[in-house]
């Protein structure tokens, strides 16, 4: 009997370690909510909360029930400037578990990116890894998914910005 178990115990540990990595598509989960555009009159601080104040909830995904390795974030944002503004601010990505305050460092994906305001049309594409508390949000079937704009800014534009890509790169052993 205990062969058999220490044999099961193998076998699932073996299934486990070759299961294939999965990619899951956030994108269309966003709907309309992928692309917008704010006004901004500032001669101070600016802040943009995409797609919103609260994010996206973002649900429907399947995972197997085997907690992942690794998962990754690839990311393609297109940001606009349409009018005359100046000025520095980052770009923050944020992920977390639904019922959790999006905005709060511990949500935060990598480091921020920096973006000038000069200019009229940016791309920023990268990948950023999720943390543990993160894929507990993935793994519960329900998280909120954003990225915010910070810095200082002069001037009065319109602020374009889409989401082009956004995929989890998921990984078992």
């Amino acid at each position: 009997m205990r062969r058999l178990l220490l044999a099961l115990v193998g076998l699932l540990a073996l299934a486990a370690c070759s299961m294939a990595p999965i990619t899951i598509d956030v994108l269309p989960m966003l709907g309309d909510d992928a692309s917008g555009s704010r006004q901004i009159a500032s001669a101070g601080p600016v802040e943009m909360l995409l797609p919103g104040p609260d994010g996206r909830q973002v649900s429907g995904y399947e995972v197997p029930p085997i907690r992942p390795a690794t998962v990754a974030l690839d990311y393609a944002l297109d940001l606009q400037r349409d009018g005359q503004m100046e000025g520095d601010v980052t770009v923050t990505f944020y992920l977390a578990a639904s019922e959790s305050d999006l905005w709060k460092a511990e949500s935060q994906l990598g480091e921020p990116l920096a973006v000038s305001l000069a200019e009229t049309a940016q791309t920023l594409s990268g990948t950023l890894e999720l943390n543990g508390a993160q894929i507990d949000a993935l793994m519960s079937g329900n998280m909120v998914i954003g990225a915010k704009l910070t810095g200082t800014a002069t001037g009065q534009a319109t602020i374009s910005y889409e989401f082009t890509k956004l995929l989890l790169k998921v990984t078992f052993i």
